[in-house]
């Protein structure tokens, strides 16, 4: 018997309304959430990067959970949070001294230019020139380029606050991480079906996929970051320049934050040049172009990619333009996406097309 036309009506009015309160309820979640979402995809990061490290400890503990989170997040955060807020401080420290620095910078006396500089093709003359200059009349150089300076220190004062408030971010994800942990095999399993509600036959080993995906990736970051830093410590170590732990300790802070390493170690071929050692800040020059900028270059998408066991290619593309698009976690967003919707359109073209029904014969004439 078919329904009445005017209960089919209802029924979709009710349905209508019902999709409308669930969406109005998703977004006053997320509104509510909104302040707290880069701490929350953070936390997801850092517990799912160290959970086989959290699920060791728990079993030597006597699946003693809270102790094994509050000891795994006691050392994230003094791996992190101290440098970093080491970091922060001698930033803002250094800004209201910079009318200090300039003061003592012009009572410096300046040796004469070397003669290499001369034969710079097209700018050695004028690099002469300004260092004469310079020479001649530094507190008037200085005052010629204060405007730059004051925009410099604002720059860096801002990047300051900046890492301040990335800071509290990240203690707060700390904390979120531990406690993701301690209900790590109850979030699992939820997710677990999350993925089979919206995957359907598809969605197998989508979990373990993302897993694998983001701790590549942190493999990925923190190996080429080690690996950028120790390179540096060589090459300074060999030019004989002192705080050579110090100098590596920077540079992997820099690495972990995806800036150029040149950061670190430019300074440092300037002032050998400076020094009238020419020879070592050609060295450290090429040292650092050839093996500490260039090895970012293949060692961090292979290190993922072996991780994620995914096409080299398609991590390469996620980690740039992740990082291009959303900043730090695009990082670990970025190839998370794409191997996913990788994997999800791999098993799309490999399921096997749906039997055609088998067509129907027409009955055979009565026999009279």
């Amino acid at each position: 018997m078919q329904a009445p036309k005017w209960s089919q009506q209802r029924l979709s009015l009710e349905s209508l309304v019902r999709a409308v309160l669930v969406l109005l309820l998703a977004f006053a979640c997320f509104k509510v959430l909104q302040p707290f979402l880069g701490a929350l995809l953070w936390a997801g990061i850092i517990a799912i990067s160290a959970w086989p490290a959290y699920n060791w400890l728990r079993g030597k503990l006597g699946n003693r959970s809270k102790l094994a989170a509050l000891l795994i997040i006691l050392l994230l955060a003094i791996a992190f949070v101290v440098p970093l807020t080491f970091m922060a401080v001698s930033i803002a420290d250094f800004v209201p001294s910079k009318s200090v620095i300039s003061g003592g910078l012009g009572s410096f006396k300046i040796p004469s230019p070397p003669s290499w500089l001369a034969g710079i093709p097209l700018v050695g003359d004028q690099a002469i020139q300004l260092w004469q200059t310079a020479q001649t009349d530094l507190p008037g150089l200085l005052e010629h380029f204060k405007p730059m300076l004051d925009d410099v220190g604002s720059w860096l004062l801002a990047q300051g606050a900046q890492m301040g408030k990335g800071l509290v971010e990240i203690m707060l994800a700390m904390v979120i991480a531990g406690l993701f942990l301690v209900a790590g095999d109850t979030l699992w399993s939820g997710f677990g079906r999350m993925i089979a509600k919206l995957g359907g036959h598809m969605h197998d080993d989508l979990p373990e996929l993302v897993a694998r995906t983001v701790r590549g990736v942190t493999t990925g970051v923190v190996g080429t970051a080690l690996a950028q830093a120790l390179l540096t410590v060589i090459g300074v170590a060999i030019t004989g320049v002192s705080g050579v732990m110090l100098i590596g300790f920077l540079c992997f802070l820099v690495a972990i934050a995806q800036l150029p390493t040149l950061i670190v170690w430019a300074p440092i071929v300037a002032w050998l040049a400076f020094k009238g050692q020419t020879g070592m800040a050609v060295f450290l020059g090429l040292w650092g172009l050839l093996l500490v900028n260039s090895i970012d270059n293949f060692l961090k998408p292979y290190l993922i990619s072996h991780g994620a066991r995914l096409p080299l290619s398609l991590i390469f593309l996620g980690v740039i333009g992740g990082l291009l698009s959303m900043g730090l976690i695009g990082l670990f967003i970025g190839p998370t996406l794409l191997a996913v919707a990788y994997r999800l359109v791999g098993r799309w073209l490999n399921a096997p097309a749906p039997a055609d029904p088998p067509d129907e014969q027409p009955a055979a004439p009565e026999q009279k």
